[in-house]
């Protein structure tokens, strides 16, 4: 990799411009890499020495920057973790990503396989309904009748669906855990709506912000509910 695509990838927009203001200010490479994040400052100190370097102008290895700065850049997704926090642990926990329902102001789509009453998840769901918050929950209850009727206790205002039986008779379970909201944020998880999911267990899933990720969970959900794969609990 060159230094442009390695400060490419390293560097955010906002350090991509402050490194590139401090550039031309002082016109030396390790005072303008001190305007980076701490842990990045070594790296960029020894790219910044290239770049300058290739472009044999600072003012030029200031314009690289600049360009790198104006890059749209796509969110990446987070990982969220359930499990005892270590030393170096990245990432959101499950608590956290119920902000992703606590936000909500239009839809929630979500899918889960167990639930237990208490469950952070279905205390956030019920007070996203008194919102006026559109709340969809896809349950089982071909293994997990029990837990769907929870869930239909704790939200009596939310739309249920559930797998339509087959007409072969082979019944299948719906295993999904995903949260969609508003078109806007989604959670692909391993972790069901249970207290022991949110606080003990280890579970991992992934938080994106890319709308299109959390469109095209709604927009499957209800494809299945308009082929009936999906029918009203």
């Amino acid at each position: 990799m060159t230094a442009i695509s390695e400060l490419g990838t390293l560097l955010s927009a906002d350090e991509a411009s402050r490194v590139a203001a401090e550039l031309r200010q002082r016109k030396l490479a390790h005072l303008a890499a001190k305007r980076a994040y701490p842990e990045h400052r070594s790296a960029v100190r020894d790219l910044l020495q290239d770049l300058i370097g290739s472009q044999g102008d600072v003012l030029r290895a200031a314009a690289v920057l600049d360009g790198i700065a104006a890059v749209p850049r796509v969110e990446r997704p987070d990982l969220v973790w359930t499990s005892p926090q270590v030393a170096g642990a990245e990432g959101r926990t499950t608590l956290a990503a119920l902000d992703l329902i606590n936000n909500a102001q239009k839809s929630v789509y979500a899918a889960t396989y167990s639930a237990g009453k208490g469950s952070p998840h279905l205390v956030a769901l019920a007070n996203a309904c008194l919102r006026g918050v559109s709340v969809t929950v896809v349950v089982d209850t071909r293994k997990m009748s029990e837990h769907a009727a929870v869930i239909r206790e704790a939200l009596p205002d939310a739309r249920m669906w559930t797998l339509a039986e087959p007409d072969n008779g082979a019944w299948a379970i719906q295993h999904a855990k995903v949260i969609a909201v508003d078109d806007r944020t989604s959670l692909i998880s391993s972790a069901n709506f249970s207290e022991a999911a949110a606080l003990r267990s280890l579970e991992c899933g992934v938080y994106s912000t890319e709308p299109t990720v959390s469109r095209g969970v709604r927009e499957q959900l209800e494809r299945l509910r308009e082929a009936k794969v999906l029918v009203d609990y």
